[in-house]
């Protein structure tokens, strides 16, 4: 009876090559290893840190850039939106809302500071052009030859002031004040809160001192020097050596500089 053999199985190799090793066999459901806490803790420090050393090199890639003049603003702004991203990731959910919380604060404060200067410019704009308007007005109702050169003498001490009503409570309007300085009867030195055209009148009182600035003060020869009407020490003109006619004129003009009050009607 003959024999049957049976030959052990055999891998085929080419000369100085391994045969290869086969697969280990896959574990029996519920046999995985689980990660204790300690070991998760321990992965997410080992990624955290890694993102950090991440975060110090765009920082730190960001800071020698943004030291070149070549660096166009897109670069910048992708080098500063990593860097941005990076700290976002590494933050905690607390750490992240105080985070933006601050990031609003500071964008309010940014805008409210910005609209305050900016009511403060328009402000100020308004007030100038209400002050220089109400002088020029003053200056065209007196007769000035210039009225930019009286509005340049009587702006250093004109304001807008709030009115107030007759209990002195603040009434919310404005009005344009111009502080005189002037002088009382018996000489002591005064200043006086006028409206623009009081101040106006008051200095064409003082023909000394700004009777050149109106036309006024050269009509038909007075205080130019070649006539009479020559104004006396306390600003009014001496009627005695007045013509008929520079009476009749001044009279209708500035009736003020006799001492007589204006006609009704006159600002």
């Amino acid at each position: 009876m003959r024999s049957e053999y049976v030959s052990p199985a055999t891998l085929a190799s080419f000369d100085g090559e391994q045969p290869p090793v086969p697969p280990a066999p896959a574990p029996e459901p519920g046999s995985e290893k689980r990660l204790t806490q300690t070991e998760v803790n321990r992965i997410m420090a080992d990624e955290k840190r890694k993102y950090q050393v991440q975060l110090q090199r765009v920082e730190k890639m960001l800071e020698e850039v943004s030291a070149s003049k070549n660096l166009t603003v897109q670069e910048r702004e992708q080098l500063t939106a990593q860097r941005d991203e990076l700290q976002a990731t590494l933050r905690t959910k607390e750490e992240q809302a105080a985070h933006e919380k601050k990031q609003l604060e500071e964008s309010f404060k940014k805008q409210l500071a910005d609209k305050t200067k900016d009511a403060e410019t328009w402000q100020k704009r308004y007030e100038a052009t209400t002050i220089d308007s109400a002088l020029q007005d003053a200056a065209v109702g007196g007769d000035a030859f210039s009225t930019q050169q009286v509005v340049n003498l009587l702006r250093p001490s004109t304001r807008l002031a709030e009115v107030r009503d007759d209990k002195g409570r603040f009434t919310g309007e404005h009005q344009v004040v111009v502080s005189f300085p002037d002088s009382a009867e018996d000489g002591t030195a005064i200043t006086r809160e006028l409206s623009p055209h009081d101040a106006v009148k008051a200095m064409q009182a003082k023909p000394n001192a700004y009777g050149n600035l109106f036309k006024s003060g050269v009509v038909s020869g007075i205080w130019s020097g070649s006539g009479g009407g020559t104004p006396s020490s306390n600003g009014k003109i001496d009627v005695r050596k007045l013509t008929q006619q520079q009476y009749m004129e001044i009279r209708e003009k500035t009736p003020e500089l006799l001492g007589l009050r204006p006609k009704k009607g006159r600002a």
